[in-house]
């Protein structure tokens, strides 16, 4: 038997037309690994396939990492990203201060120009949450792609509790949605000279 897939949810995740991908970094993987958290390993590879997807149809990416700080002079290095989920050169980067991904004022920017995005990756709890609460705030749509988000373990309670409170915190402000739904949702290709957001 079949799901049922909620109609809203899918037109939702139609204009979905930006992909964020929030801390892809090995140092984060080591960290839920680690923590053994559930579904990792399927929510990379849900990451890898919206990732191709969205290169396959034009559809921009931009990859988040939490910096290391303002410090002016001798500020460490990123940690390195995960293994064959480097950016590319016509891919988007933004460093945030805070949780949210708005508080890189050059993503809100974006953003703001989009009206929408879907969102993945690792930390769903705590980034995921935040974008989602601020785009809401700001009016921006959000499909949250919560099998392609992984969430770490918290006081006395493992990582699969966690992502399941996370994805029911974050469907207040913005829809869930399956990767496969988002997939075919976006597999129409743009008409000839539009532009995306």
């Amino acid at each position: 038997m079949s799901a049922v897939i909620d109609l809203r949810t899918y037109v939702g995740a139609s204009r979905g037309r930006l992909l964020v991908m929030v801390d892809l970094q090995q140092k984060n993987y080591e960290a839920l690994a680690k923590d053994h958290a559930a579904g990792l390993a399927r929510a990379l590879d849900n990451c890898m396939a919206a990732i191709r997807h969205a290169r396959n149809f034009g559809i921009p990416i931009a990859f988040t990492r939490a910096g290391d700080g303002p410090e002016l002079f001798e500020r460490p290095a990123p940690s390195a990203w995960i293994a064959g989920f480097e950016p590319k050169r016509s891919d988007m980067v933004f460093e945030r201060q805070q949780p949210s991904c708005y508080s890189n004022q050059l993503f809100a920017n974006v953003v703001s120009q989009a009206g929408s995005f879907a969102i993945a990756g690792l930390g769903a709890e705590e980034s995921c949450l935040a974008t989602a609460i601020d785009a809401s705030r700001r009016g921006h749509h959000v499909t949250f792609l919560g099998d392609a988000s992984a969430s770490r373990c918290r006081h006395n309670a493992d990582a699969a509790a966690v992502h399941q409170v996370a994805t029911n915190a974050i469907e207040l402000f913005a829809d869930v949605a399956a990767t496969t739904h988002w997939l075919v949702a976006t597999s129409q290709r743009p008409l000839k000279g539009h532009r995306y957001g």
